[in-house]
C-alpha cells in the first residue's frame, strides 16, 4: 500500500501536535529538573536535622533496625544505601521491599541495554533521507525516532535487530531473577510462622462443620499431624461489645489522666443524668461490658460444646444442621511443613469448590468478616467487582484523554483564543501548559488505588496478600490500558477524525507512522515527573510532616499513649505508615512498557528511563531502610505477578513495533519480527509450566529438611501455632482461659486425635463402591 504523497491540510494537522516535541521535552526537563535539584538539596540539608521525620525507624524503638542506625553526611546516604546488600534489606526491611528494589534494578539493566542500543540506533534513524512519506517530520527530536524513516527504509532492519537484543536480554534477566526469587521465597517459607504450617479450608460441608469432624477428617490422611482447627464464627454482637469496651477503656484512661494532671475529677454531661463523674461513669460501664462479654462468651462456648458433644455421639441432626454461628471456613494447622504443603495441593472433596484448601494468610492479615463467606455470595461479589472495574475503566478514558490533550499546546491555542492570547502575553505560557499534562495525569492516577481498592474489598478476600494481588492486577490494567494506550491514541487518532474521514487508509498510515513514535515525549514526561516531583515528595515527607504538626494540637493528646495514636488521617511522626507495594509495582509496569516500546521507536527515551529507574531505586532504598514500617510485608507475594506483567509488556511492545513496521511498509522487516513474538510466547509458556508454581510452592525435599531441623531444635515446639488463627474477640482476658473448643480440650491435636480417628472415620464421606 502506498502512502498518499500529497501534503494536504489534514496531513499538516496530523503533525502539528508533534511540531514542538523537543520544546515540550525541554519544558518538562527544565521545570521539573530545576524543582528536583532545589528540593533534593533541601532534603539533604534537613535530613540529619530532623531524624524523627527522616529516620523514623531509628527514632521509634519498635521499628528500629541496624541499617537505620547508620548515619550519613548530606548526599553520602546515596552510596550508603546502594551498598546495602540484598540479604540485609530482606532481613530488616522485608521480602516485599527487596522484591520491589530488584524489579527496579531489572528495569535499570534493561534501560542500560536500551542506552547501548540507542548509541547506534539514533544515528540510524537520524540519517534517513527526506522522502515524500517522511517529509512532514521536521522536529529535531522526532528526527531521532523511527518516524523519521521513510516507507520500506532499509534502516528498519535496525529496528528489528534492536527489538531482538532488548527482548532476549529481558528474557535472560527474567530467567535469572526467577532463580533468585524462588531460592529466597523458599527460605521464607520454611520459617516458623503460623501461615506456613496452616491451610485455609473454605466451603466446608455441613457434616464436617465442627472442630472434631474436620479434625478427624484430616487426621485420617495426615495421621497425628493435625495440631488445631479454628472455625470462623459469626460473633457480630460480641465484636460490637468488644469495640465498645475498647472505646470505653480509652475514655476511662483519658479521664484518669485528666485527674492526674489537673487534680480535679473530670465531669461530663449526659441527657439522662446531667453532669456526672467521668471516672465513675466509664468505670461502671466498663464493668458492665466485662460482665456482658463474659456472659456472651459463656453462651457461645456452651453452644459450641453442645454441638461438639452431639458430633461426638454422631447425632445426625448436628451433622446436617450445625449452629449458624459456625461459618463454613476454617484454618487447619499442622505439625509439619510436609503435611501443610500437601494439604494445600490435594483435592479433598468430590464436590467442586467444597472443602477447598489454599494458603493461609498471616494471622495479622486475616479479614475475619470475609472468612467463611457463602460460595455463591463470593461469586456474585467477584462479578460485581469486575463489572465496576470495567465501567470505571471506560469512564476513566474521558479525563485521561482530556489531560493528554493538554500536551498539544498548538492545537489548544487554535481551539481556544484565550489560551493564544495568554501565550502571546507571557512567553513561558507554552512551556507551563506542556509541563502540566504529565503532572495532572500522575495526580489523576493517584486516585486509583483508593477506588480500585474498594472494588477489591468487595471480592471477599480473606487476607491482605490476595487483596494486594487483586489490586495490583487492576492497577496494572489501568496503567497499560488508560495511561499508556489512551494517552498514546488520544494524541495520534482522536483529534484526527476529520482527516480520517477524508482519506481513511492514507491518513491512518501517515498519522500512526509519524505520531506514535513521537508520543515518547508524553511518557518521558511522565517518567520525569514521577522521578523528580514524586521522589522529592516521597523523600521530604511534606504531607506526613503537616499531618503530624496538626496532630500535635488536634485530637486526644493528654497521655503518651494518646499522642502515639492516629486521629482520623492525622498521624504522629512515630507512625510512619507502610509502603503500598501494589501501587508501586503497578506504576513500575508503566515504566516497563514505555521502555520496551520506546527504546525501539524513540531510542533517546532509554536514557530518561535509566535515570528514572536508578532514582527510584536509590530513593526507595532509603525510605524502606529509614522510614517505613515493614509490618505489612507479605513475603514477596507480588513479585511473580509483576514478572508475568513484564512479559505481557514485552508482547505488547513487540506487537506495537510490528504495527509500526507494517505502517512503514516494511515488507521484509515485519516477517522478521514474528520469530521474536513466537520466542516470547514460548518463553512465557515455559515459565508457566513450573517456574510460577515453584515460586509459590515449597518442594517436599525442603519441607522434610526443615521439619527434621525443627525436630532436632524443638525450642518453641508448637506454641507459635496454638491460637494463632483465633478471632480476637473470642480470646478472654489474660487471666481467663480461651473460649474456643478443641477435640481434647487442651488446644487440639495430641494423643487423643489418633484415638478418635477410627471412630470418626466411620461417618466420614465414603468413596463410591467399586464397579
Amino acid at each position: 500500500m502506498s502512502v498518499n504523497a500529497t501534503i494536504d491540510p489534514c496531513a499538516v494537522a496530523a503533525t502539528e501536535e508533534t511540531a514542538s516535541s523537543a520544546e515540550a521535552l525541554r519544558a518538562v526537563c527544565v521545570t521539573y529538573g530545576t524543582t528536583f535539584i532545589v528540593l533534593f538539596v533541601v532534603y539533604n540539608l534537613l535530613r540529619n536535622r530532623f531524624p524523627t521525620l527522616y529516620n523514623v525507624r531509628n527514632s521509634v524503638p519498635d521499628l528500629n533496625c541496624d541499617l537505620a542506625e547508620r548515619s550519613y553526611a548530606p548526599f553520602a546516604w546515596i552510596p550508603g544505601v546502594i551498598k546495602v546488600s540484598d540479604e540485609e534489606l530482606m532481613e530488616q526491611c522485608g521480602f516485599d521491599a527487596i522484591s520491589y528494589i530488584r524489579l527496579l534494578q531489572l528495569g535499570a539493566k534493561l534501560a542500560l541495554m536500551g542506552c547501548f542500543i540507542a548509541i547506534w540506533l539514533i544515528p540510524t534513524y537520524a540519517t534517513a533521507p527526506t522522502r515524500e512519506s517522511n517529509a512532514l517530520v521536521t522536529d529535531k527530536l522526532d528526527e531521532l525516532a523511527v518516524g523519521h524513516t521513510y516507507s520500506n527504509d532499509p534502516r528498519l532492519f535496525g529496528t528489528v535487530i534492536a527489538s531482538y537484543l532488548l527482548n532476549f536480554f529481558a528474557m535472560y534477566l527474567l530467567y535469572n531473577e526467577f532463580s533468585w526469587y524462588i531460592a529466597q521465597r523458599h527460605k521464607v517459607m520454611v520459617r516458623e510462622s503460623p501461615e506456613h504450617y496452616t491451610v485455609y479450608v473454605g466451603n466446608v460441608p455441613n457434616e464436617l462443620r465442627s472442630v472434631k469432624a474436620l479434625n478427624d477428617f484430616f487426621a485420617v490422611f495426615f495421621k497425628d499431624d493435625v495440631v488445631e482447627v479454628q472455625f470462623a464464627k459469626n460473633i457480630e454482637e460480641l465484636e460490637k461489645l468488644r469495640e465498645e469496651h475498647e472505646k470505653t477503656a480509652k475514655k476511662l484512661k483519658h479521664a484518669e489522666a485528666v485527674l492526674e494532671h489537673t487534680g480535679e475529677r473530670p465531669k461530663e454531661m449526659t441527657k439522662a443524668l446531667g453532669h456526672i463523674d467521668s471516672i465513675e461513669h466509664h468505670g461502671g460501664h466498663l464493668s458492665e461490658l466485662d460482665a456482658q462479654i463474659s456472659a456472651a462468651l459463656d453462651a457461645l462456648q456452651a453452644e459450641w460444646e453442645e454441638h461438639e458433644a452431639k458430633v461426638e455421639q454422631q447425632d445426625l441432626s448436628a451433622l446436617a444442621d450445625p449452629p449458624p454461628s459456625i461459618r463454613d471456613g476454617a484454618f487447619v494447622s499442622f505439625k509439619t511443613l510436609q503435611s501443610a504443603t500437601a494439604a494445600q495441593q490435594i483435592m479433598h472433596y468430590g464436590t467442586p469448590f467444597a472443602l477447598l484448601a489454599k494458603e493461609a494468610p498471616p494471622p495479622q492479615f486475616v479479614f475475619w468478616k470475609n472468612v467463611g463467606l457463602n460460595h455463591w455470595k463470593l461469586q456474585a461479589t467477584s462479578i460485581l467487582a469486575g463489572a465496576l472495574t470495567l465501567v470505571t475503566c471506560v469512564l476513566w478514558t474521558i479525563p485521561v484523554a482530556f489531560i493528554a490533550s493538554l500536551a498539544k499546546v498548538q492545537e489548544l491555542k487554535k481551539d481556544y483564543k484565550f489560551l493564544a492570547d495568554a501565550a502571546d502575553a507571557w512567553s513561558l505560557f507554552d512551556d507551563l501548559l506542556a509541563a502540566v499534562a504529565p503532572l495532572a495525569l500522575i495526580v489523576l492516577n493517584s486516585l486509583l488505588p483508593a477506588i480500585l481498592g474498594f472494588y477489591c474489598k468487595l471480592e471477599g478476600h480473606i487476607g491482605t496478600p490476595s487483596l494486594q494481588a487483586s489490586l495490583f492486577n487492576k492497577l496494572t490494567l489501568f496503567q497499560l490500558v488508560q495511561t499508556f494506550f489512551v494517552s498514546a491514541i488520544s494524541g495520534s487518532l482522536f483529534d484526527q477524525l476529520t482527516c480520517l474521514t477524508n482519506d481513511p487508509a492514507g491518513q491512518t498510515i501517515r498519522i500512526l507512522a509519524t505520531s506514535l513514535p513521537s508520543q515518547a515525549v508524553t511518557f518521558m514526561g511522565l517518567t520525569i515527573v514521577q522521578t523528580t516531583v514524586g521522589m522529592c515528595h516521597e523523600l521530604l515527607r511534606m504531607m506526613p510532616a503537616l499531618f503530624a504538626f496538626i496532630r500535635r494540637y488536634v485530637g486526644p493528646r493528654l497521655t503518651e499513649e494518646e499522642r502515639k495514636e492516629d486521629f482520623f488521617i492525622l498521624a504522629p511522626l512515630c507512625n510512619p505508615g507502610e509502603v503500598d507495594y501494589a501501587a508501586l509495582f503497578a506504576e513500575t509496569m508503566l515504566m516497563f512498557i514505555t521502555l520496551f516500546v520506546y527504546a525501539i521507536l524513540s531510542p533517546i527515551s532509554s536514557f530518561v528511563m535509566l535515570a528514572g529507574f536508578c532514582c527510584l531505586n536509590v530513593g526507595y532504598r532509603n525510605q524502606v531502610i529509614h522510614v517505613y514500617d515493614p509490618a505489612n510485608d507479605t513475603g514477596g507475594s507480588l513479585w511473580p505477578k509483576a514478572a508475568g506483567a513484564v512479559v505481557v509488556c514485552m508482547l505488547i511492545a513487540q506487537v506495537t513495533v510490528v504495527g509500526v513496521l507494517g505502517l512503514k511498509e516494511g515488507q521484509a522487516t515485519v516477517p522478521l519480527m514474528l520469530p521474536l513474538l513466537l520466542c516470547t510466547v514460548l518463553f512465557w509458556r515455559y515459565l508457566q509450566q513450573q517456574h510460577f508454581r515453584a515460586a509459590v510452592t515449597l518442594p517436599i525435599v525442603e519441607c522434610y529438611a526443615a521439619d527434621q531441623a525443627k525436630l532436632l531444635k524443638d525450642d518453641r515446639g508448637l506454641a507459635f501455632l496454638l491460637g494463632a488463627y483465633k478471632q480476637e474477640a473470642l480470646v478472654r482476658d489474660a487471666h481467663n482461659s480461651s473460649v474456643d473448643v478443641t477435640v481434647d480440650g487442651s488446644g487440639g491435636g495430641g494423643a487423643d486425635i489418633e484415638a478418635s480417628t477410627s471412630e470418626g472415620a466411620r461417618w466420614l464421606p465414603q468413596p463410591p463402591p467399586a464397579r
